[in-house]
């Protein structure tokens, strides 16, 4: 028994310095994003840490709005390679570096690294072309006399086919400083979005489209060319499905309110004038007064008969007990 206790107290020895060997060998590494635009902060940054760009066992660290787009992970000591992506971003619209322009590292134990990543600025195809690749700038215009960037709020809301579940993107312009603005529409969102800290002004819609949809499937067109934010910037989208036009589509947003339903319920009924109440009709027919009511002589009449018949009762009863 000694024998045994002895060895396995060798054996629990032995694992638990593999365990502090293997702690002390590992390094630290933290991810985190900067200088995001505000709407694009929606979406998560996928950062990619592996030993080579086909490394199948790479370590995805997924950084969001729940993170605070910020994140520590563990790595063993080697030499790795660090790339990030926009989430819904196959094209690269919005390429991302690391502050330092690093691509490779080595980990070493015990070690602290920081990457920090932020765009670099304008996609490969606006870099080649000169333009950018959904939609073409309106000429600016000339703001009032006594116009002052505040924060303002835009938006827009869509109907599109019932059943459809795709991530949409829009493309605003403020006119009057010429800054382009994204909004991102999800479904799990009603197919609305909400930008709450844009540049007050005249936006005017320059284009839309549904993310990954590369054949153009669909096409995005909205009810006003323009709006400013004095009047409330929202902006109405219709999606067409071009291969299945005739589907019948819905407002989602709205066809789903149930306060908007009863409000629009409300509006559209309408007032009827109550109608006039019938007379009442009685159930019975009047009772006439009987004649002996209000005539003690009647009542007598009627009291005697009943008396005399008790009188004999009692007599009959006394002669024949």
């Amino acid at each position: 028994m000694r024998k045994f206790l002895a060895i396995a107290a060798a054996m629990l020895l032995a694992v638990f310095s593999a365990l502090g060997a293997y702690a002390d060998s590992t390094a630290q590494v933290t991810v985190s994003v900067r200088n995001l635009p505000q709407e694009l902060q929606s979406r998560s940054v996928l950062v990619t840490l592996g030993t080579g760009p086909s490394d199948t066992d790479a370590v995805l660290v997924t950084l969001d709005g729940l993170n605070h787009y910020t994140q520590t992970v563990t790595l063993a000591p080697a030499e790795y390679y660090c790339t990030a992506a926009l989430q819904y971003d196959t094209l690269g619209e919005y390429p991302l570096a690391e502050i330092n322009k690093t691509t490779f590292f080595q980990a070493e134990p015990d070690e602290n690294i920081a990457l920090i990543f932020e765009p670099t600025g304008s996609s490969w195809y606006a870099e080649t072309t000169g333009q950018e690749r959904y939609y073409t700038l309106l000429p600016q215009e000339n703001p009032p006399a006594d116009y002052v960037p505040q924060t303002a709020q835009i938006g827009a809301y869509c109907t599109a086919p019932i059943g459809f579940s795709q991530h949409v993107i829009a493309y605003l312009e403020n006119l009057y400083t010429g800054e382009v603005v994204e909004l991102d529409i999800y479904p799990v969102n009603k197919l609305t979005a909400v930008l709450t800290d844009a540049a007050s002004g005249k936006y005017a819609f320059l284009s839309g489209h549904v993310a990954g949809d590369t054949a153009g499937r669909y096409k995005i067109e909205s009810d006003q060319a323009a709006l400013t934010t004095e009047d409330g910037a929202g902006f109405h989208l219709t999606i067409t499905d071009i291969l299945h036009p005739e589907k019948e589509s819905a407002t989602v947003s709205r066809d789903e309110n149930e306060t908007v339903q009863a409000a629009a319920a409300f509006n559209t009924e309408k007032p009827t004038r109550p109608e006039p109440e019938a007379p009442m009709k009685s159930l019975s027919q009047p009772v006439e007064p009987s004649a002996a009511e209000g005539n003690p002589a009647a009542i007598l009449l009627e009291i005697i008969p009943i008396l005399l018949v008790g009188a004999c009762l009692f007599w009959y009863h006394r002669r024949h007990p």
